[in-house]
């Protein structure tokens, strides 16, 4: 958790992937609070929405930040701990903490934000290069993924996995892979998670 947040303060651009329990949201969360100011004036959470058949976000009813509250309750109940829903909800309704799908940002050229990209292991190659087009000045993207819950129905289209193999050696992109060791959020979860994998789940 120490390293990603090195990584968050010292690149443009991060790739976190692992496990459910690690702590990665939280800890994203938290350190991009925490340079909230002079130079970057918000954060923007966005979510990839891929969802079941007959769950698509078109379908269900209100403006987009009603239809998007089902695919950001982990952004905002980790907000809550972290500043009190008090404080997370003025940063929301002052618009210093923004939510939006993914297919929002592809038009954007984002300045002076965090931009924290959620579910990133549902990002396709192409979504994940037209992702980094848009980072604009004084900008940091966070990317957090886990490549064991992929909900494409083609699973293979999945980038995560192969960009992170690509820039884990480089000073482009600062990449981190949680593992089961490395959970912090309750010790069964490691446990359940490898007798599934070991059972081929």
């Amino acid at each position: 958790q120490r390293e990603l947040v090195n990584l968050i303060e010292d690149n443009e651009v991060v790739i976190a992937s692992g496990p459910a329990g690690t702590g990665k949201t939280y800890v994203t969360l938290a350190t991009a609070l925490s340079l909230l100011g002079r130079t970057y004036k918000k954060i923007v959470l966005v979510k990839s929405v891929t969802t079941l058949p007959g769950e698509e976000i078109g379908f269900l009813k209100g403006g987009m930040e009603q239809k998007m509250e089902p695919f950001i309750m982990s952004y905002m109940w980790n907000i809550d701990k972290i500043c009190g829903p008090d404080v997370a909800q003025k940063l929301i309704d002052k618009k210093i903490i923004e939510v939006l799908p993914l297919a929002y940002i592809r038009g954007l050229s984002i300045d002076n934000s965090i931009v924290i990209i959620d579910e990133a292991q549902n990002i396709d190659a192409h979504t994940f290069k037209t992702m980094i087009t848009r980072i604009g000045e004084d900008s940091k993207y966070i990317f957090l993924g886990d490549t064991e819950q992929i909900d494409r129905r083609k699973k293979h289209e999945s980038c995560l996995a192969n960009v992170l193999e690509i820039f884990k050696d480089s000073n482009l992109i600062g990449c981190i892979e949680f593992n089961d060791d490395d959970c912090v959020r309750n010790p069964i979860i490691p446990k359940i998670l490898a007798a599934l994998r070991n059972s081929g789940v």
